[in-house]
């Protein structure tokens, strides 16, 4: 099968937005990752804000985000695309299912997405799904960034323009329906490092109407109170990344990633018990 002028080898995942795949560029010979998305944007105003979103997105330029090749729409089949680096790695939702988070490793990761957010930010892009499954974990550890704007173009074909995202993942103004802007990327990070350290989700309900209550009304356990051994400033890390109110959380994604990197140094392990010193020769002769 092709998509344009690149060869599908194989489908690796899939997502609400689409099937990522794998895929051969025999212009350049490589291997690429292809986004397919649904028919349904490669037709009329969705055709536009597709190339419109993937022209934005592929301007970004971050160690810490996936890059984008190429855009296009596969006239035979009505398929739109995105070619993106290929890199190998799980995706982070995929990472958490095997457990939780050493809280220094959590803490990297989590200051290696705030930076790409800032970045960015200050190109005046903001991702408005950050979520485990748009956080690919490569095989030296660290975090690629990927789906920019696509929740955005997800927004243009739904009946709920307001609720767009993932429900875990939603902000409070999200929910509400009101603007978002870079605080709302720093509260849906904050979610991804509270579950990467807890292992757990930190807002929870049996259904939407309960899980979005839980997102405006409710403050989730202190993780120290979950994990005791945890310092403090996590807590309050976190706290601030969760406030209800934008005003409250960090001003800018730059900011959080100054607050995790100390708490990414520190070790996660208790130190080790020294043994007591043998005793010598002469000692163990008294026993006698």
């Amino acid at each position: 099968m092709r998509v344009g002028r690149y060869e599908i080898l194989e489908v690796i995942g899939k997502g609400a937005s689409g099937r990522v795949a794998r895929a051969h560029d025999p212009l350049i010979d490589r291997i690429v990752a292809i986004k397919l998305l649904p028919p349904e944007f490669s037709r009329g105003e969705l055709r536009e804000a597709f190339l419109k979103e993937a022209r934005v997105a592929g301007r970004l330029s971050h160690p810490a985000v996936i890059t984008l090749h190429d855009i296009g729409v596969d006239e035979a089949t009505s398929t739109p695309y995105l070619v993106m680096e290929h890199v190998e790695g799980l995706p982070l939702d995929r990472v958490l299912a095997k457990g939780s988070i050493p809280f220094p490793r959590a803490c990297a990761w989590t200051a290696e997405i705030a930076c790409a957010l800032a970045a960015a930010h200050r190109t005046g892009v903001i991702h408005g799904d950050v979520k485990p499954a748009n956080v690919l974990i490569t095989e030296a550890n660290r975090v690629k960034l990927t789906d920019f704007g696509m929740a955005r173009l997800s927004r243009r074909d739904s009946l709920d323009s307001s609720l767009l995202g993932t429900p875990a993942y939603w902000s409070p103004e999200q929910i509400a329906g009101k603007p978002q802007d870079a605080r709302s990327d720093i509260f849906s990070t904050g979610v991804v490092l509270y579950e990467m350290v807890a292992g757990q989700a930190p807002f929870q309900g049996e259904s939407l109407q309960a899980l979005c209550g839980q997102i405006l009304s409710a403050n989730p356990l202190r993780l120290s109170h979950l994990i005791p051994s945890l310092p403090g400033t996590l807590d309050a890390v976190v706290e601030r990344c969760l406030a209800k109110q934008p005003a409250e959380r960090f001003s800018d994604a730059e900011q959080l990633a100054e607050a995790l990197y100390p708490l990414a140094r520190r070790k996660a392990e208790e130190p080790a018990q020294v043994p007591p010193p043998k005793p010598s020769l002469r000692q163990r002769l008294r026993v006698f």
